[in-house]
C-alpha cells in the first residue's frame, strides 16, 4: 500500500496550499482560494516568493524543448531562493524521459507524478498532491528508468530515443521501451548487462 506523504514523515500535508504552473493551458478552474494557476515560469516564481505556498506543481506537458527547459530552470530556481527553498515541488510529467528525471533530480525537485495530457482540474490536483508517497520521490523513479536511455533532438518539440548502451545507435520505441526500458526489467536487459560503450 502506498505509504501517503503527511506532514508527520515530511511530505505536503493535506489541504495544503499549492501554486500550479502550467503552460500548457490544459487546466480547469480553480476552485479554491487556497490554490494559484499560473502559465508563466517567471510569474510563478514571483507569486511563489510573494504567498510562500506548501507546495508548487509544474506541469511538464508536450510542449518545445526550450519551453521544457524554462520549467527546469524555474524549478532550480525556487530551490535556490532563500524564500522557496524549503518549498517541496512536483513536477507533473506527460511521459518518462531519463534526462528530464535527472535534470529534475539535481534542480532538487521532491515529487514526480505522470499525468499524460489530460486536462486538470483542481479536485484532480488535490488527489494527486494527498496520493504522494516514496514511490514518487524522484530517487525512485530514477531507479526504474534505464540510465541508457539517450534523447537526440530531431527538432523543437521532438526527441529520438535511442540506446546508450548500444553506442546510440539502437533507436527504441514500442513495447521494448515502454515494456523494458521504462521499467525496472531493465534490470535484465542485455544491453545493460553487457554495455557496448566502445565502437
Amino acid at each position: 500500500m502506498k505509504e501517503n506523504m503527511s506532514a508527520t514523515n515530511g511530505g505536503p500535508p493535506r489541504g495544503l496550499r499549492f501554486l500550479l504552473c502550467d503552460s500548457t493551458g490544459n487546466v480547469g478552474k480553480v476552485s479554491s482560494h487556497d490554490e494559484e494557476w499560473i502559465s508563466s515560469p517567471i510569474r510563478c516564481l514571483d507569486r511563489a516568493v510573494d504567498l510562500n505556498p506548501g507546495l508548487v506543481v509544474v506541469r511538464f506537458g508536450q510542449v518545445p524543448i526550450r519551453e521544457r527547459e524554462a520549467l527546469l530552470e524555474l524549478a532550480t530556481a525556487l530551490k535556490r531562493n532563500s524564500h522557496t527553498r524549503k518549498c517541496p515541488i512536483l513536477a507533473l510529467l506527460h511521459s518518462k524521459h531519463r534526462k528530464l528525471l535527472e535534470d529534475l533530480n539535481q534542480a532538487g525537485v521532491d515529487f514526480a507524478k505522470y499525468v499524460g495530457e489530460i486536462t486538470l482540474d483542481s479536485n484532480q490536483v488535490r488527489t494527486i498532491i494527498d496520493g504522494l508517497g516514496s514511490d514518487d520521490r524522484l530517487e525512485r523513479h530514477l531507479e526504474i528508468v534505464c540510465p541508457f536511455l539517450h534523447y537526440n533532438e530531431i527538432d523543437s518539440r521532438h526527441e529520438m530515443t535511442v540506446c546508450g548502451a548500444y553506442l546510440d545507435r539502437l533507436v527504441l520505441g514500442g513495447r521494448w521501451l515502454l515494456e523494458i526500458c521504462e521499467t525496472e526489467d531493465h534490470l535484465q536487459c542485455e544491453y545493460y548487462l553487457n554495455p557496448r560503450l566502445e565502437s
